[in-house]
C-alpha cells in the first residue's frame, strides 16, 4: 500500500497533477463519492475508495500498464488518461486497452439485466432507490434483492407485478392498472393477469391461447398483422420490407404477382401477364427477347443463329431486307442508292447485269448543224454514226436519228422493250427505267450535250412527239427540201419536259439545226 501512496503521490507531481490546480480534490474532501460499485469514477481515488479504486503491480506495470481497468483511473493509471472511463467507445479505444468503455452485450440500455451488475454495467445496474419496494429498471435481484424478487426481470408481467415490477409492466394510470379490479386493461393480458382478462386480446403484446404472435399493435403490414397471425406469403397483406406483393390466393404463375410475393416482371422466368415468353435470362438475342416477345424479323434485334440483320422497320430496299438478310446483287430486292437493278439471274447480257447494273445507251446532239434537206431517214442515221464516231463513242455504228417524218418514226423503228438507262455522253442519266422513261414526256436530264462532250443551246430538227410518234406534216416536204418556203418541226436540247422533242413550234427548212442521235442496237 506504501509502494501504492508513493507512485500515487509521484505521479500527481510528475503530471503536474497538483491539488493547488483544482485538477481532483483532496483526499477528505466532500466531492469523493465511493459508491462501492467497483468502477473507479474520476472523482474517486484509491486512497479513498480503496473498495473501488485498485493499484497494484499487475495493474500499473508491465503489460497491463497500457490498459484501463474498471478498477482504475486517470489518476494513478496512464492509460486512463483522455477519454477511457467515459462510459463510451472513442476514437483511438479498443475493447483491449479500455474495457471500462467496452462493458459488453446489453451494457448501455438503461435495463439492469439479470446478468448485468454496477461493476460490468454501471450505467444500467446501480442501488439509487433500492428498498423502495418497486424492482426499477436499474435494478435487478443481485443490485437489490429486497425489491426485485423471483420473475421480476423476466420480461413478462405477472400477476401482481403491475406495481412492484417495472420492469417488466408498462407504466399505467387509472383503476385499469391493477390486477384484480375485473378490468382487463393496458399491459394485461389471460398471462399477466388472469382474473381480470379471461379471453385472448389481440394487440395487448402478450401471446395468448389461439395466437401466433402478440406485437402490440395494429399495423398489419409487419411480421405479426392486426389479427395476431405471423405474416406469410400468401396471406393477402404485403409485408413492408419483405414483400413486393401478396395477393393471397391469386398468388402464382402467370399472374400479377408471384407465390414468391414478387411482383410479376420480364425475365423472372414467370410467364406473367402480357408476356408472350419469358425464359428468365436478359439475352435479346435468343428466341425469347428482353422485352418478353418472341424474336421476330423486324423487331430490332438480332436473333442469333437465324438473322443476318434487323434494323426494326419494313423498308425492304435498304441494307437489311424484311427477310432480315442483308441486301446483296441476286436477291431481287433493289437495294436504294446501291443497285440501278436486281433481276435475280446470273445473265449478265440482259436489262440487269451481274453487278445489278443497267445497260446504258447514249443520247447527245450533234455538233454538226443541217438545212431541212436531210434526206431519207437512214441518211439522218448515218449522220448520227458519223458524229458518234468522231466523238470516238463505242458502237458508233448502232446510233440512230430521233426524227420522224409521214412514213416512219421512232417509235415505229427503235427498241421500245428496252429496260436500262439512257444517257449523255458524259454519263448522266436521262431516263433510267428504259424506253417508257424516255417518252413519258419528262426527263432526268435535258439532252444537253453533243457527242465532243460540248454543252448546247439549241433546237435539234424532229418532227416527233413526246411518246416518239410523229408529230405533223412539218417536216420539209419529208425532209427534202432546204427552202425557206417550207417549215420543220423541232425541240429544244435546254428542256426536260415534252417540249425537248416538241416544242410545237416550227422553222424554215433554211435555217442549219442539229440532230437528236440515240444508241439504239
Amino acid at each position: 500500500m506504501a509502494r501504492a501512496h508513493l507512485k500515487f503521490g509521484l505521479l500527481l507531481g510528475l503530471g503536474g497533477l497538483s491539488c493547488l490546480r483544482g485538477e481532483f480534490p483532496a483526499p477528505d474532501d466532500s466531492q469523493w463519492d465511493c459508491n462501492q460499485d467497483r468502477v473507479c469514477d474520476p472523482n474517486e481515488n484509491q486512497l479513498k475508495c480503496p473498495d473501488d479504486c485498485v493499484w497494484s503491480e499487475a495493474t500499473g506495470e508491465g503489460d497491463a500498464e497500457g490498459v484501463c481497468d474498471a478498477q482504475e483511473n486517470w489518476t494513478f493509471v496512464k492509460a486512463c488518461l483522455q477519454t477511457c472511463g467515459n462510459g463510451q467507445a472513442d476514437e483511438g479505444e479498443t475493447e483491449q486497452t479500455c474495457p471500462r468503455d467496452f462493458p459488453g452485450p446489453g451494457c448501455g440500455d438503461e435495463i439492469c439485466s439479470i446478468d448485468e451488475d454496477p461493476a460490468r454495467c454501471p450505467k444500467d445496474c446501480r442501488a439509487e432507490t433500492c428498498g423502495d419496494g418497486v424492482c426499477d429498471p436499474h435494478e435487478n435481484p443481485p443490485v437489490c434483492a429486497e425489491d426485485c424478487g423471483a420473475g421480476c426481470g423476466d420480461g413478462t408481467c405477472a400477476a401482481g407485478e403491475d406495481i412492484t415490477c417495472t420492469r417488466d409492466c408498462e407504466p399505467c394510470q387509472g383503476d385499469a392498472c391493477v390486477c384484480g379490479d375485473m378490468v382487463c386493461g393496458p399491459g394485461e393480458s389471460m398471462t399477466t393477469c388472469p382474473e381480470d382478462c379471461t379471453a385472448p386480446s389481440c394487440g395487448n403484446g402478450a401471446k395468448e391461447d389461439g395466437e401466433a404472435c402478440d406485437d402490440g399493435n395494429i399495423l398489419d403490414t409487419d411480421a405479426c398483422t392486426s389479427d395476431c397471425k405471423d405474416a406469410i406469403c400468401g396471406d393477402g397483406i404485403v409485408l413492408a420490407g419483405e414483400e413486393q406483393c401478396d395477393d393471397g390466393p391469386d398468388n402464382g404463375p402467370g399472374k400479377p404477382c408471384s407465390a414468391k410475393c414478387e411482383l410479376s416482371a420480364c425475365g423472372d422466368g414467370d410467364l406473367g401477364p402480357g408476356e408472350t415468353c419469358d425464359d428468365g435470362n436478359d439475352i435479346d438475342t435468343d428466341e425469347c427477347t428482353n422485352a418478353c416477345e418472341p424474336a421476330t424479323c423486324g423487331d430490332g434485334s438480332l436473333w442469333a443463329a437465324e438473322e443476318d440483320c434487323d434494323d426494326g422497320n419494313d423498308i425492304d430496299t435498304d441494307a437489311c431486307t424484311n427477310a432480315c438478310e442483308d441486301a446483296r446483287c441476286g436477291d431481287q430486292i433493289i437495294w436504294a442508292g446501291q443497285e440501278e437493278c436486281d433481276d435475280g439471274n446470273m445473265v449478265d447480257t440482259d436489262n440487269c447485269s451481274n453487278a445489278c447494273l443497267k445497260p446504258r445507251r447514249v443520247l447527245f446532239v450533234t455538233s454538226a448543224t443541217f438545212q431541212g434537206n436531210l434526206g431519207l431517214i437512214e441518211d439522218s442515221d448515218l449522220k448520227c454514226q458519223t458524229a458518234a464516231m468522231n466523238g470516238g463513242l463505242a458502237n458508233a455504228t448502232t446510233f440512230k436519228a430521233w426524227i420522224s417524218n409521214e412514213e416512219t418514226w421512232p417509235a415505229m423503228r427503235m427498241d421500245t422493250s428496252y429496260l436500262g438507262m439512257y444517257v449523255l455522253v458524259d454519263g448522266t442519266p436521262v431516263a433510267q427505267n428504259g424506253w417508257a422513261d424516255l417518252t413519258d414526256g419528262t426527263l432526268a436530264h435535258a439532252i444537253d450535250l453533243t457527242e465532243l462532250e460540248t454543252a448546247t443551246d439549241t433546237t435539234p430538227w424532229t418532227n416527233t412527239k413526246a411518246d416518239g410518234t410523229s408529230a405533223d406534216s412539218a417536216n420539209c416536204l419529208n425532209w427534202i427540201s432546204k427552202s425557206g418556203s417550207y417549215k420543220g418541226h423541232y425541240g429544244q436540247s435546254i428542256a426536260a419536259d415534252a417540249t425537248w422533242t416538241d416544242s410545237m413550234s416550227v422553222a424554215p427548212c433554211s435555217a442549219p439545226s442539229p440532230l437528236y442521235c440515240i444508241e439504239d442496237p
